[in-house]
Order: structure tokens, then C-alpha cells, then sequence
């Protein structure tokens, strides 16, 4: 399968100049990314073609920023949950959805700072 993955990336290049994406390479002539990238970093090696790294980052939620992504983070859902006439800090603690010790240690800190 390496020969083959070999003579398509010469084959390729010898009519065209280059490779841009070798995962688009890969996918179009049927080959794993990985076949590819180790045929073109041995033809590097050997000095028949010229390479040039890409990297791709992709980032995703975890599930806790999934739940933040469609609720809002603990401080929203806190500053949400209080009404504009207030409320008492017992009330506020029985709420559904608030965690009681991350409240008790965000009142500490706000009332810190008064």
C-alpha cells in the first residue's frame, strides 16, 4: 500500500505543482492520512520534494461548556435567579440548578469587596 500511496503522490506531482492538503489527497485517492504523511516525510527525507508543515487546531465543548453554552455560567445563573426586589440567601440557596457551596463562596467574596 506504501508503493502505491508512493507512485500516486509522484504520479500527482508530475503533472501538477503541488499538494496542498495531503488529508484532501488522501480522501480523493483512497488512501488513510497517515499512509500519506509517511510516504511524503520519507520522500522529504530523500531530498525528491520539498514539504511544509500545516497544523489545524479544532476546538470543542466539554460537556460543562455545552450546559454553560445553553444556560449560561454559574455567575448568570445566579444573577438571573435574583430578582430585582432581592431575595433572602436561604431562598436563593434552595433554587434548583444552584450549587449551595459555590453560592456560599460568591456571597463571601462579594460581600468581601463591599
Amino acid at each position: 500500500m506504501v508503493e502505491e500511496a508512493e507512485d500516486a503522490i509522484l504520479t500527482y506531482l508530475k503533472n501538477n505543482d503541488e499538494i496542498s492538503n495531503s488529508a484532501n489527497f488522501a480522501e480523493d485517492f483512497g488512501f488513510s492520512h497517515d499512509e500519506i504523511v509517511i510516504v511524503i516525510r520519507r520522500l522529504h527525507g530523500f531530498r525528491f520534494v520539498d514539504t511544509q508543515d500545516i497544523r489545524r487546531e479544532r476546538w470543542v465543548l466539554t460537556e460543562e461548556g455545552k450546559t454553560y453554552a445553553a444556560v449560561g455560567s454559574p455567575e448568570f445563573q445566579l444573577f438571573s435567579a435574583v430578582p430585582p426586589e432581592g431575595i433572602a440567601r436561604e431562598e436563593l440557596q434552595t433554587l434548583s440548578g444552584c450549587r449551595k457551596n459555590w453560592i456560599l463562596q460568591f456571597i463571601k467574596l462579594v460581600a468581601s469587596k463591599l
